[in-house]
């Protein structure tokens, strides 16, 4: 017996010891990752913000696991006094003695419960929360107010998530509560079934009577609080706006069952004190029926015998509040519309042709990458992810660039050892950019490089692009995923230009200098990468580089900025730097329809008031706030003090770089489908819906028109524009019904403009103007005779332009080989939407 008893006292103690142990490392692990944050943010500058996020995420949480862990000790408290003195009993020999259970063991066992269910409702609560109480501390009021429940936009976007979601964490905490003190009475033999009912003592009766009061409570602020969520999220069947049964129903049926869940809440307490069940019952029946018949018969009936036979009447303020508030929340309240003057028998200007199409960038991005890939071939670890265009200035003006950076392809590197993966500068930095003229060609129809080389050289015949030397052509950090690095500056490795010894944050990156055991340990732990600890190359002035990626790098920084779109270079005073567009957004805009961006959760309110640049040499990153209109990122720069730089702040080069964002414009686009139409009628009976046209790009199969970049001039412009466009057509038919253009000026103050192109002219849109070119004999002849001799014929994206009256079509013409394609732009075609020449 005494072995057994040994034996089990062994598996005990191990037990316990193993969960330690699980608990010290997991602890470890945490405090390892934790410290590296700390160390990260306080590198790049931003260890303030970090801190400030940090106390607000982390006291959320805190002060939600306290609150959680205090309520159900308490409580648990209260169940307790119905426990009897607990007898366990004990052998020795033939003798059984029983002793009562101490109150001590009672207390403890208690307390533990309600630390391990602080712990997990602590754990539970979303990191977000944090944030929106930091955002509501410094909102402040929008300036305007939404028409129906009269409250200004600042109440729905930053007090009502916050409200919503303290309301349902209580509902979820209270009916815990109620479950668990029902399991303990139920235990202690307070509550119990007998004689076909439930009998209950005083103080059980009392007990669970008033938390399940304080659940109607808190069920009937819920109901208050839906009247601002029925704003954001209707019911109408136009559209699924806020509609008039909404207004006239809903609302005041959510007002009505509020006012019943806290009668009901009442009556429960007070059935509760005086032990009479039928009306306790009663009451809950009666919030049943309650919310069918308030909540959603009586809706229903207003919905179809007040609106449906006056739909239009009865919706009209509603669609206006919608047709406004969906315009501002995607900044088309600034939408300059213009009536584009079409004529269709007008002659065209061909010089003024001419100019407008030498700011057409001719080269597809994916002809461009082909040819880069294949002539820049020496070394197969290095690739380009993407292409940009851009505009430098030349000695001629603007000039439209084709840029692509040189980075790393980590799964290409011949030898994958540890070293070169993660040591070794030659594979640990991309070199530079290639450069070409996007509007040109050579005789041979191949590219006109600008930059081009290991290392880059400047090499345009005839263009002078200065701006484009690469001085420091390094690059660490880009778009595509990298492994962490470890920098070991020495007399051979990490140069400045000149070949003297480099600097940390200007010709390399400053990094987590492993300066102490403490630091090398951490990151080894946090990075699972042992050899930090045994490679005889990392010593104390080697620097430790993660988040390598600038998309990463950005996130890291301001995680509450979006960042949907793909990162752009700019060649900057010698060295590459990257450019993110950071949006500010949220679906808690009133009387605003969602529409999803991006693959990102919905919004139904969007701007593009930030620009991120990140230093590929040194990681650097710097956020300027582009002066638009935005209360939301006004805030984020009240309870983040300098965070944000002034635009005015930037470089100037930097600055003429700034562009319209191609996902805005995107998103824009498919809002103006509906949201073109101004009128009520229109958009109730959907009389005038656009659709996004389709074009043939490299293929034979038809894709969505994409917008492109163009460096022309719209009616009324005094000089060319570095523009975005695209265009529309009517749903269901192909001529073209308006181009939408996106540019920003010096500021990067986003503009947005749209031709509207008279339906009755019957102008061609993009798959009308192709089905042209398949059509006429000479171009079809052409064709295949390419084809026939074994080539592919590529068409590029078909470019739209206005030139005087009248919108003129240009598309390049790619050969190429069916193997190891190099494309070689041959032919040009160009229409008027009547015409066609190549």
């Amino acid at each position: 017996m005494a072995r057994m008893l040994s034996a089990v006292r062994g598996v005990r103690l191990a037990v316990a010891l193993l969960m330690g142990l699980a608990l010290v490392l997991t602890l470890a692990r945490w405090a390892a990752g934790a410290f590296i944050e700390i160390l990260w943010h306080a590198e790049t500058g931003y260890a303030a913000a970090f801190w400030k996020r940090a106390i607000w995420q982390w006291g959320a949480r805190f002060a939600g696991g306290a609150l959680v862990a205090g309520l159900a000790f308490a409580n648990l408290q209260v169940v307790a006094r119905t426990l009897g003195g607990i007898q366990i009993k004990r052998r020795f020999g033939n003798l059984e003695i029983s002793e009562q259970l101490p109150a001590s063991y009672v207390f403890w066992a208690l307390l533990g419960t309600s630390a391990l269910l602080g712990l997990w409702f602590g754990a539970a609560v979303p990191s977000a929360l944090g944030l929106q109480l930091l955002m509501l501390a410094h909102a402040e009021p929008w300036g305007v107010v939404e028409p129906f429940l009269e409250r200004d936009l600042a109440y729905y976007v930053f007090t009502v998530p916050v409200l919503g979601s303290g309301v349902t964490f209580a509902l979820v905490v209270v009916f815990l509560l109620f479950t668990l003190a029902t399991a303990g009475y139920a235990a202690t033999g307070a509550l119990q079934w007998g004689r076909g009912r439930v009998v209950a003592q005083k103080l059980a009766r009392v007990h669970l009577g008033g938390l399940l009061a304080l659940f109607f409570v808190l069920l009937g602020a819920r109901m208050w609080l839906g009247r601002y969520l029925l704003l954001m999220d209707g019911s109408s069947e136009v559209q699924g706006i806020f509609g008039f049964a909404d207004a006239q129903a809903r609302v005041p049926g959510l007002q009505t069952l509020a006012v019943i869940c806290w009668g009901a809440a009442g009556v429960i307490g007070w059935s509760a004190w005086q032990n009479r069940a039928r009306a306790l019952l009663a009451t809950a029946v009666t919030a049943v029926v309650a919310v069918l018949l308030i909540g959603h018969l009586y809706p229903a009936l207003v919905q179809r015998f007040q609106v449906e036979p006056n739909e239009l009447v009865r919706e009209t303020p509603y669609i206006e509040a919608n047709l406004a508030f969906t315009r501002l929340g995607f900044g088309l309240d600034a939408l300059e519309r213009r009536r584009f003057g079409h004529e269709a028998g007008a002659s065209v200007d061909w010089a003024e042709a001419a100019a407008q199409f030498a700011g057409i960038p001719v080269w597809s991005r994916s002809a461009l990458l082909t040819t880069f890939r294949e002539v820049d071939a020496r070394f197969r670890y290095y690739d380009f992810a993407d292409l940009t265009l851009s505009r430098y200035a030349s000695l001629e003006g603007p000039t439209v660039v084709g840029l692509a950076v040189r980075e790393v392809d980590s799964e290409r590197i011949p030898d994958r050892n540890w070293q070169n993966l993660h040591l070794r500068e030659r594979y640990l930095a991309g070199v530079g950019a290639m450069a070409t003229l996007a509007a040109e060609r050579t005789p041979e129809g191949r590219p006109v490089y600008l930059l081009s080389g290991i290392p880059p050289e400047l090499s345009g015949p005839g263009v002078h692009l200065p701006d484009l030397a690469l001085a420091r052509p390094q690059v660490y950090y880009g778009v595509r995923p990298q492994l962490h690095a470890v920098v070991n500056p020495g007399p051979d490795r990490f140069l400045s230009p000149d070949g003297s010894p480099g600097v940390p944050g200007v010709d390399f990156p400053t990094g987590i200098q492993l300066s102490s055991l403490v630091r090398t340990v951490a990151l080894a732990w946090r990075f699972a990468d042992p050899n930090l600890l045994f490679s005889r190359e990392v010593q104390r002035d080697s620097r430790f580089v993660f988040r390598r990626g600038v998309l990463e790098r950005a996130r890291a920084v301001a995680p509450f900025l979006r960042y949907p779109e793909t990162p752009y270079p700019v060649i900057h005073e010698g060295r590459v730097v990257w450019i993110l567009e950071g949006f500010t957004g949220t679906r808690a805009l009133p009387l605003s329809t969602a529409y999803e961006m991006a693959s990102l959760r919905q919004v139904n309110y969007l701007r593009n008031s930030v620009k991120v640049v990140v230093d590929a040499v040194t990681g650097r990153v710097d956020l300027y706030r582009v002066p638009v209109h935005d209360p939301l990122a006004d805030t984020y720069a009240r309870a983040f003090p300098g965070l944000f730089k002034a635009v005015d702040e930037m470089p100037t080069v930097l600055r003429e770089q700034l562009r319209y964002s191609r996902q805005l414009l995107g998103l824009q686009s498919v809002v103006l489908l509906q949201y073109h139409q101004e009128t009520v009628a229109a958009l109730h009976g959907q009389q005038d819906v656009w659709a996004v046209p389709t074009e043939l790009s490299e293929g034979t199969t038809p894709v969505p028109y994409r917008a492109e970049y163009g460096l022309w001039r719209l009616p009324g412009d005094a000089h060319p524009r570095f523009n975005l466009s695209t265009v529309f057509v009517p749903s269901g038919r192909q001529n073209l019904t308006a181009l939408l253009v996106g540019r920003t000026d010096e500021r990067g103050v986003p503009e947005v403009v749209m031709l509207d192109v008279p339906a009755e002219d019957q102008v061609p849109g993009p798959r009308q103007v192709e089905a042209l070119v398949e059509q006429d004999p000479g171009i079809a002849q052409q064709f295949a005779l390419w084809r026939t001799a074994g080539s592919q014929v590529w068409t590029g994206h078909l470019h739209l332009v206005p030139v005087g009256n009248r919108l003129l079509y240009l598309e390049p013409v790619f050969l190429a080989a069916t193997a190891d394609a190099i494309p070689e732009l041959r032919r040009f075609v160009v229409s008027d939407g009547m015409r066609v020449a190549m």
